[in-house]
């Protein structure tokens, strides 16, 4: 077989074969005889035709079937020979095939980067080391009896910030109800028995939990709300309203008591044990949140030290990729379809910037992954899809099986080995100790 290769770009290779015309011809007669044991002729039993006649009357469908396999046979002799590493098959263009001729076919793919890595054992980094403080562990504690407080009611008193409020209320813009203008916006236009907390960090919109304070039990408020300009939904987007409310009821945060029960509730025997594992928490927390900056660091370094062309295929499907992220996420925050067509260039190139580093990034830690023999075992894959089930709270079994029908088991793999290689370079660091922070 004679193969002979081009350069068509980076990474991109064009790949000419040349079937020889004896193999052409043997392959002519395979597949005639398949043909010929099968094929129904009529005035003729299964097998009894002549072979003349099986070529004249599925002549095409044999050269068809010939190409099937001529084809995959010189591009998988092609990539042995010429020791490719492919990573898609663009295109695929062929000369007429004819059975006593040599066949000459051409196949453009594109092959995974060569790489000259940099000086990757030996990385500079700076370790800082951030002291956790009584002031930190008290703060945790605080928003923990937050956490777990109760609401009881109250009725000598007005509305104070922190209080959970049940109110009626009807929103008005423009001299319409919002329920007509924003009918798909459930729950906003008007309600009944609706409870909010007077919190101005977790308001029902903004302006709404400040219009409550000061208000008692059966008093009616008019509340006037500005909607953002940029505003989940369109048609309030930018405007003004006015919502009638009329308090019901109250109820007054009560933070839970310091005391052995409280305790108890978390497996811990006293305050001394409970502030122990706040502190913990935090300094592993703290621990995580270095290791993940350094990571970045090792991240920098790779990507400046390491000069090369990713394969173009590749860096499209990537890009792709990003550009439906970013989309997405204009689109759950709010944006216009309007407001995501006037970004689109910006857009796209911030997918490309975005895509052209992960792309580099993987085969970086592929490289060197390959060059120390770093693997990812089964038992570490499923450990990984465990925590991932975990957070997004569902089982390990189903998560698995959905990674699985969504062929996303590979990605899953090579984010963990990405994660090994970069605390392998981590650890092969030299680590400047920076002096411990507050």
């Amino acid at each position: 077989m004679n193969i002979r290769m081009e350069t068509a770009g980076p990474c991109r290779r064009e790949v000419h074969i040349e079937v020889p015309a004896e193999r052409v011809k043997n392959t002519f007669e395979e597949i005639t005889s398949l043909y010929a044991r099968s094929a129904r002729i009529p005035g003729f039993r299964p097998g009894r035709a002549p072979r003349d006649l099986i070529r004249r009357r599925y002549q095409k469908e044999i050269a068809d079937d010939v190409k099937e396999r001529l084809i995959p046979e010189g591009y998988q002799a092609a990539v042995k020979q010429e020791k490719l590493t492919t990573v898609a098959v663009l295109d695929v263009t062929d000369q007429k095939l004819e059975e006593d001729q040599p066949f000459i076919f051409s196949v453009v793919v594109d092959v995974a980067p060569e790489i000259a890595l940099p000086q990757y054992k030996g990385i500079p980094l700076t370790r800082k080391t951030v002291v956790v403080t009584d002031a930190d562990v008290e703060k945790v504690a605080q928003n923990i009896r937050e956490h777990n407080a109760r609401f009881e009611d109250v009725s000598d008193r007005a509305v104070g910030a922190g209080d959970m409020v049940q109110i009626d209320y009807k929103g008005v813009c423009e001299g319409q109800p919002i329920s007509t203008i924003a009918p798909e916006a459930e729950g906003l236009g008007e309600a009944k028995d609706f409870w909010i907390i007077a919190d101005e960090q977790n308001e029902f919109l903004p302006g709404f939990a400040k219009g409550l304070l000061g208000a008692i039990i059966g008093e009616a408020r008019e509340i006037q709300i500005d909607f953002a300009p940029v505003f989940q939904v369109a048609s309030l987007a930018g405007k003004k309203a006015t919502y009638f409310v009329q308090i019901t009821a109250i109820r007054e945060k009560k933070l839970p008591e310091i005391n052995e029960e409280f305790f108890k509730k978390f497996g811990l025997a006293d305050a001394q044990e409970f502030h122990a594992r706040i502190r913990e928490d935090l300094e592993n927390t703290n621990k995580r949140e270095e290791n993940d900056r350094l990571r970045g660091e090792i991240v920098r370094f790779l990507l400046g030290n390491a000069n090369f062309d990713a394969p173009e295929s590749v860096l499209q499907e990537e890009t792709r990729q990003q550009v439906y992220d970013l989309v997405r996420r204009n689109q759950s925050r709010g944006v216009s379809a309007e407001e995501i067509e006037q970004k689109k260039e910006e857009m796209f190139d911030s997918a490309t910037r975005s895509a052209t580093e992960k792309v580099k990034l993987r085969y970086l830690l592929g490289r060197i992954a390959d060059e120390e023999k770093i693997t990812v075992t089964d038992r570490e894959l499923d450990d990984q899809i465990r925590i991932m089930a975990y957070s997004w709270r569902t089982s390990f079994e189903k998560l698995r099986a959905d990674l699985i029908k969504q062929k996303a088991l590979d990605q899953v793999r090579e984010d963990v080995l990405g994660g090994k290689v970069a605390d392998f370079l981590i650890s092969q660091a030299v680590v400047t100790e920076e002096g411990a922070v507050a």
